[in-house]
């Protein structure tokens, strides 16, 4: 079974970067995709919940710390779903066509320093105009329809 995060619970909705915060997590086990709302507050007692569920692979954009040295410690293999906007419907496709990439640990690593490091220099409101300006300029190349 896969399970990847999503935005919302909605039809063909938008995986989350937010790994551990995700609102809803998808489950598919190569015939039918179940939503289920995220019971936990943090990332690293989701493994356990994945286990439970007989998940073995694991659909990610970002992960902190935590989620990833519980990962580390298991069996679950993890796919990393791409940059930008994926949706639902993409992430099924991927999975049946065998086109998405498994992660290695350097490559886990990556991402999750980039994920503490995106935390720290994605606030746009630590009071630096410079900062501020940086932060509102990487948010509209990012995201076309955000206005600032």
């Amino acid at each position: 079974m896969v399970t990847f995060p999503l935005k919302t619970s909605k039809e063909n909705a938008a995986i989350s970067p937010l790994f551990g915060k995700a609102k809803y997590f998808a489950f598919y086990d190569g015939v039918e995709l179940k939503v289920e709302e995220n019971p936990y507050k943090k990332g690293s007692e989701l493994i356990n919940w994945f286990l439970e569920k007989k998940v073995d692979t694991v659909v990610i954009q970002e992960m902190g710390t935590k989620p990833f040295e519980k990962i580390s410690n298991s069996k679950l293999k993890v796919l990393f779903a791409g940059e930008g906007r994926v949706t639902t419907q993409e992430i099924v496709k991927k999975i049946l066509n065998n086109e998405l990439e498994e992660l290695t640990t350097a490559q886990l690593e990556q991402i999750v320093k980039n994920h503490k490091g995106e935390k720290s220099e994605s606030s746009c409101h630590s009071g630096n105009q410079n900062t501020k300006k940086t932060c509102h300029k990487k948010m509209k190349a990012q995201h076309k329809y955000v206005f600032i």
